[in-house]
């Protein structure tokens, strides 16, 4: 079994903001194993994180993004370990600043797109997951560090990682959102 989820960070926009313009409300009821369709918390530094049980969420999707980044930036994640699919896109002020997305069940373990420019860290974290990579054994190894590439980018960012629960400021409270 493996996730196949999506997750968005809000810095620059409030809760009450973020939730009412995906017309969304708090249930106020926990959600600590993020098993709710959507769920959210908003953490010490500023950022509000939306989790999504669903890969393909209309949310993530470049159009929704532009128009949920207005006045804000959006960091979005997709992550789909049945085929080893990751990716990490930064939106600000309805403009796509940057993307990283992996493909790993494809002809290259290796692939990896980059589009705009990602931060300076970006170059470190590719050097690093690929040093891993090859002392496993490179393409013929049983794992896949680059998978990992757009998400410790996205992390380094907004301090949330999907397969983490505690963090250096301590654990998220995910609470359940529904529609309104």
């Amino acid at each position: 079994m493996g996730f196949a989820v999506s997750w968005m960070a809000f810095k620059g926009k409030s809760k009450a903001d973020v939730l009412a313009a995906l017309q969304l409300r708090d249930t106020g009821e926990s959600d600590e194993a993020n098993e709710s369709p959507i769920s959210g918390d908003e953490f010490p530094d500023g950022w509000y994180v939306l989790f999504l049980n669903d890969y393909d969420h209309a949310w993530v999707k470049p159009a929704a993004l532009a128009t949920l980044s207005a006045g804000c930036e959006i960091i979005a994640c997709q992550i789909e370990e049945h085929v080893m699919a990751s990716s990490a896109v930064m939106y600000a002020n309805g403009r796509r600043v940057w993307a990283v997305a992996h493909q790993g069940d494809g002809d290259d373990i290796y692939d990896l797109t980059v589009e705009g420019t990602p931060p300076q860290n970006f170059a470190g974290i590719r050097q690093r997951l690929t040093k891993e990579q090859e002392s496993e054994g490179g393409r013929a190894a049983d794992v896949d560090y680059i998978f990992d590439v757009p998400l410790d980018l996205a992390s380094s960012i907004c301090g949330y990682r999907h397969d983490q629960a505690e963090f250096d400021w301590g654990e998220p409270k995910f609470t359940s959102l529904a529609k309104k």
